[in-house]
């Protein structure tokens, strides 16, 4: 069997009918352009994905081409892999009757053309004995082995490329989990909880104008003025957040200019609260007080509310009322009525309202315990004045004053209530 240097697979037909050549590209699989020579006469035949998609010899086109060229007892054949974009499909069928029918044609010409030898010695019916040239085999089984190990390299590139894009996804998932962990982990918690209802208070307490005991026995006096019984909470921050945007209109003259009313710290706690989950141990709502909040955002939340914050005597005054006691029950400390800190560091802040008994002459709650408050008040170096027991001390007196805090102080122990003087 002589071999040309032609690209692709090349061979003759010598021992092997056009029809097998056909049906072993087909069962190959394979996406080929075949060149069909019979003398001057040349045909082309377009197989797709083992598929043949269009035939053409000259004028005809489609099924037609494909019962000439099979008609072809002797000749060449060239295979090339591809087929052009271009190329237009004639045939719908799939390969096996598109061979059947030319096949068919085939024996009708054979017949019409061999009269005498069709009555003297009928054509066995099934098909011939397919003998093929030991070079022609040697081709076909290399088209064949390299196509399945293209086949078997796509399918190796397609699993890699699967298993890649889910290590990927799950690469990136961990990420977007591990960046937003306590916000996932809130809504885990959350799931099937009801939302809790806003708590309202009832309106500022009126503190009648006229003279207390401050401090260690300094009596003063002071005008009527009116306290929030609760410490400021969680919604009602979040409230002024919604309203004011990004507007600096309610700042404190000296507040940096980079600043503004929210942080990090503060946003955790917004964040598990909607959710009513746990920040730090502990779990909260949207009732819990406002902390993590600095004096400047204190000051413009109370600006904004058309009020201000109190100076300490004010406070003091609405802890104590006017007989000097220590504590807003009396004058004798008392275990358990106060959130103060009882030696577990989980127990932290509760709703306002919780402990009964931390309540003033006046009503007002939570003055010993659950958070401290900031105060307008400065001390001698200009830092503002901190009033109030908080979780995390032991005692619960309300003459407790705390100095040397600056105005930027972040602490989950310090929030704040309002004042008015009306």
């Amino acid at each position: 069997m002589r071999k040309e240097q032609i690209t692709g697979f090349t061979g003759k037909v010598d021992h092997l009918e056009l029809q097998h050549i056909i049906q072993i590209a087909c069962l190959a699989g394979i996406t080929a352009t075949i060149l069909v020579r019979q003398g001057n006469q040349k045909g082309y035949m377009y197989v797709r994905s083992g598929q043949i998609l269009h035939a053409v010899v000259g004028r005809l086109t489609g099924q037609e081409a494909v019962n000439e060229m099979v008609a072809w007892r002797v000749g060449r054949f060239e295979l090339t892999h591809g087929v052009p974009k271009s190329i237009p499909r004639t045939l719908a069928t799939n390969f096996t009757g598109v061979i059947l029918e030319a096949t068919r044609v085939l024996d009708e010409r054979l017949a019409e053309a061999e009269p005498q030898v069709a009555q003297s010695e009928p054509r066995q019916k099934g098909s011939k004995s397919l003998h093929i040239s030991q070079g022609g085999a040697a081709e076909i089984l290399r088209l064949i082995i390299e196509n399945r190990k293209r086949n078997e390299w796509r399918s190796r590139v397609g699993r890699f490329t699967q298993v890649s894009l889910m290590v990927l996804l799950v690469a990136l998932v961990g990420y977007l989990c591990f960046g937003n962990r306590e916000k996932i982990q809130s809504l885990v918690q959350s799931f099937g909880r009801k939302p809790v209802a806003r708590r309202e208070y009832q309106g500022a307490i009126n503190i009648p104008a006229g003279q207390f005991y401050y401090q260690d026995g300094q009596l003063i006096s002071l005008p009527q003025f009116n306290i929030d019984p609760t410490e400021v909470t969680i919604w009602q921050y979040a409230e002024f957040l919604a309203a004011v945007g990004e507007s600096r209109e309610y700042d404190h003259p000296e507040q940096p200019i980079e600043k503004t009313h929210r942080n990090q710290q503060w946003d955790r706690l917004y964040r598990a609260a909607v959710a009513q989950g746990e920040i730090e141990g502990v779990g909260v709502n949207i009732n819990f007080p406002a902390v993590f909040l600095d004096w400047f955002d204190a000051y413009a939340y109370a600006k904004w509310k058309g009020r201000r914050l109190p100076t300490e005597q004010e406070w003091e005054k609405a802890a104590r009322g006017t007989d000097g006691r220590r504590y807003p029950w009396g004058s004798d400390e008392r275990a358990g009525a106060a959130n103060v800190y009882r030696g577990d560091p989980t127990q932290k802040w509760v709703e306002p309202g919780s402990y009964s008994d931390d309540q003033s002459p006046y009503r007002v709650f939570d003055m010993a315990g659950n958070v401290s408050e900031w105060t307008i008040s400065v001390d001698p170096s200009g830092n503002p004045v901190i009033r109030g027991g908080n979780f995390g001390n032991f005692s619960a007196d309300v003459t407790r004053r705390v100095t040397n805090q600056r105005s930027l102080t972040l602490s989950d122990r310090i929030g704040f209530r309002t004042v008015g003087d009306r």
